[in-house]
């Protein structure tokens, strides 16, 4: 395979890199440009939903990305981060703290780039600029400047091909998990919180004239009664072990340290310890207890649960898919204590008092029954991104370090 070196300046549009606006973020408003900033994107170069912001600044429309830009992280602990613009996320104006590269698709194909990014010799490129444990500042120079090794284009093209099916295959995945979790939510809501489940006849239960009782927690069906979730789930919250027990060798317990592990369902520890002193097992769900809480999400197999995060199990049968519903409603509450500021820190007892309805042991059963295929159908689809992410990342240095070939006859 030929390489050739070339800068990031030398495939770009006018060779420089420019810096974003220099504005406040505000409250997302859909009437307002989206602002994106360092946190706003992922490890993997994704947007991060979760806490977008908006910017109402009237000289933001010249910092709006366009097709084939690329921006990249230059100060803090995320330094070196990048996001690659396709359009399909919406539009965008960046932050300051990025740096943006308006890619040639004339001198290279422009998401060969977004997948270089994601390799060891790019992030050991990165890691160049690091002083002891505090990452440096990487100008726009410095980036401009930064060597590729670029193949010819067919190569690019097949490189992109390969690995733009694997991204395509998980982002449909998540959209059928994001749908899967609407349908649950909303049966969910339909059962618990409307009253409307099957009666005995199958026919909505409140709205059939199912007859109501007065509880603390307002008007429940007979039979239902109201308790606190630690009647129904095992709350264990974590605790962190000690630094010099963590590891990057897979000794031990992967580490869940806080929500950043978990988000949107996908459990992605970075370190592992000798030394866990709290441990979830295979079907518990963990949540995120400070600065981000909630993000409930079933563990698929043993870990270590840091200070960050706790862990909750059924304590009823047939009752997971239940307390998993309870679990986002009981977060859902606690985000806005009543002066309206954000909830940042959850205490053990905050869980275990939180009121809920008990519903009758035949409800329980009849809400299993109706939830177990979407959870399968989840848990399956999330196992297939994991198993995703394994192939790009085992493919990732063999195909662009040219070890994979283009098979003969091939069209790309």
């Amino acid at each position: 395979m030929e390489f050739k070196n070339v800068t990031l300046g030398q495939i770009s549009v006018g060779g420089k890199g420019n810096y974003g606006i220099a504005a406040a973020a505000v409250d997302y408003d859909e009437t307002l440009p989206t602002y994106l900033r360092i946190t706003d994107i992922s490890d993997e170069g994704y947007i991060i939903t979760d806490s977008l912001k908006s910017v109402n600044e009237s000289n933001s429309e010249k910092y709006k990305l366009q097709i084939n830009d690329i921006v990249f992280a230059r100060t803090g602990n995320s330094t070196g981060k990048s996001y690659f613009y396709d359009g399909e996320d919406g539009e965008f104006i960046y932050a300051g703290f990025l740096i943006k590269f308006s890619l040639d698709p004339n001198k290279v194909n422009p998401k060969y780039i977004r997948f270089y990014t994601l390799s060891e010799e790019y992030k050991g490129w990165v890691k160049g600029f690091s002083t002891g444990s505090t990452r440096g500042n990487i100008n726009a120079q410095s980036y401009a400047n930064m060597q590729i090794r670029l193949p010819k284009r067919e190569y690019q093209d097949f490189v992109v091909d390969i690995l733009s099916n694997l991204e395509n295959k998980n982002k449909i995945n998540n959209k059928i998990i994001n749908n899967l979790e609407q349908l649950s939510r909303t049966l969910f809501k339909h059962w618990f919180i409307d009253f409307e489940f099957p009666n005995e006849e199958g026919q909505p239960y409140k709205s059939n004239d199912g007859e109501m009782v007065e509880s603390e927690l307002g008007a429940i069906p007979k039979g239902w009664s109201v308790d606190s979730l630690s009647s129904i789930a095992d709350i264990v919250m974590g605790q962190s072990p000690k630094s010099d027990t963590y590891n990057n060798e897979n000794i031990g317990l992967p580490l869940l340290n806080g929500a950043a592990d978990f988000k949107k369902c996908n459990l992605s520890p970075n370190k592992y310890t000798s030394d866990a002193k709290k441990i979830g097992k295979k079907g518990d769900f963990v949540f995120g207890v400070r600065a981000t809480i909630g993000l409930v999400t079933e563990l698929d197999d043993t870990y270590a649960i840091g200070r960050g995060a706790g862990i909750a199990k059924s304590l009823i049968k047939e009752g997971k898919e239940y307390l998993y519903e309870v679990l986002n409603k009981a977060f859902n509450e606690f985000q806005y204590t009543a002066s309206g500021s954000v909830y940042l820190n959850i205490s053990k007892n905050d869980l275990r008092d939180y009121k809920i309805c008990i519903p009758s042991n035949n409800v329980i059963k009849r809400y299993h029954l109706a939830l177990r295929a979407i959870m399968i159908q989840k848990e399956n689809l999330i196992q297939e991104n994991k198993n995703l992410q394994q192939l790009r990342d085992t493919l990732l240095p063999k195909i662009l370090s040219g070890e994979i070939d283009i098979p003969d006859g091939l069209e790309v």
